[in-house]
């Protein structure tokens, strides 16, 4: 079933856009739509997600701001990486294109899609049919040499929004394929990745261009399969900045991820069922006292509801800390992890779980989890005995 493109809807809109508020706003991508994979049962991080919230940065200037992003060392290898690549009239893509794939690139035409363009949403609609045309017409009339294309764009819905994600190249006409390719500037030392975890997302990167660019053959009435479910990843050789290519099969990626982006629920529906006094402005307000910042988010938690899941949390969404503190002031059992907060149904809160593990009486509500916390109460009274008070000496 088709997801709604809502973007022409001026009341869905404003309701994001009050939504939102004056908090930073972020471009869906692959990263983006991984982290929200992992607190997708929160309504609070759905509704922060669907008004394009970016909750890394909402809370800057805080104690609770978490420490997400890339250092400014990785963020200067990666340019110098991508400028290495491109010098020369990318004599450095060609060789390395050349070397992995098995086909001549030194005669390649390479279509530059990142220059010419406005740097913002705009560009990215304009590039975006440029890479389906292109795509097209090369794809129908194949041409002599490979086309790469540098820094496609490739769209798609999210939620009902349109959202515009750019591949790093698109080479055309190799074996009668199109191979997408990722550029990573982490280095490969004796064929092993120094950082698995950069390996998997760069894959489920390249898987999400794979399945984008198959639905945009598709669009145009072509064979999507000629997109190779292959991946190609560019990444430094040992401590250099030399560039060597690896392919992996990334089928069961592209999988996941069309499962994910049907799984974004319509931001239509998430805008019409907030109250409109609901909104990130005053959490993302810097001229606020901190504790005025972090009340206004509990607010909106207590008004939508919260699911904290402290190995998710903390690592994929930048309300997690301030979250954590909401859970340890009211002592909710979400704060000690998902595997305790599980067996402890009906149980509002730590305080109470001491209270029944002293053999306080439970309610109807409390009785499958009273047993099992008042017999573990009886255990550790066994092995850690209270230590009889200490007799005052006389005199």
């Amino acid at each position: 079933m088709p997801r709604r493109r809502i973007q022409s809807n001026p009341a869905v809109i404003a309701a994001l856009e009050q939504l939102r508020g004056r908090a930073p706003a972020i471009r869906p991508s692959v990263r983006q739509l991984a982290a929200y994979a992992k607190v997708h049962t929160c309504p609070t991080a759905a509704a922060a997600f669907a008004a394009r919230v970016d909750t890394t940065r909402t809370l800057a200037g805080t104690l609770t701001e978490m420490p997400f992003g890339q250092s400014p060392f990785a963020i200067g290898r990666g340019v110098a990486f991508e400028e290495f690549l491109r010098r020369h009239g990318h004599a450095e893509l060609r060789r390395v294109l050349s070397d992995g794939l098995g086909f001549d690139f030194s005669m390649a035409g390479i279509e530059n899609l990142r220059e010419g363009y406005q740097p913002n949403e705009s560009g990215l609609i304009v590039r975006a049919s440029v890479t389906r045309t292109r795509m097209a017409e090369i794809v129908t009339n194949p041409p002599t040499e490979p086309i790469v294309l540098d820094g496609a764009v490739l769209s798609s819905t999210v939620g009902g929004l349109p959202a515009y994600f750019e591949a790093d190249e698109m080479a055309i006409g190799v074996g009668g394929e199109i191979v997408v390719g990722e550029n990573k500037s982490w280095p490969v030392v004796d064929g092993r990745p120094t950082d698995e975890d950069a390996l998997g997302s760069a894959l489920d990167q390249a898987a999400t261009y794979i399945l984008l660019g198959r639905r945009t053959l598709d669009r145009v009435g072509v064979d999507p399969a000629l997109v190779s479910s292959n991946a190609v990843l560019i990444t430094p050789t040992n401590t250099g900045l030399t560039p060597g290519l690896q392919r992996q099969n990334v089928d069961g990626r592209i999988r996941r991820i069309e499962r994910l982006l049907q799984s974004v629920p319509e931001v239509a529906d998430i805008a019409t069922s907030i109250p409109p006094w609901v909104t990130f402005d005053r959490v993302a307000d810097r001229s606020l006292p901190e504790a005025t910042r972090l009340e206004a988010l509990a607010m909106i938690a207590d008004e939508l509801g919260r699911v904290y899941e402290p190995a998710n949390c903390l690592t994929s969404c930048g309300f997690g800390r301030a979250c954590r503190q909401c859970c340890f002031e009211a002592g909710d059992p979400a704060i000690v992890g998902n595997t305790v907060a599980s067996v402890l149904p009906g149980v509002v809160g730590l305080d109470r779980v001491a209270e029944l593990a002293r053999g306080a009486p439970a309610s109807a509500a409390e009785a499958p989890a009273a047993t099992p916390i008042a017999r573990a109460g009886r255990l550790y009274n066994e092995a850690i005995p209270v230590a009889a008070p200490r007799r005052r000496r006389s005199g």
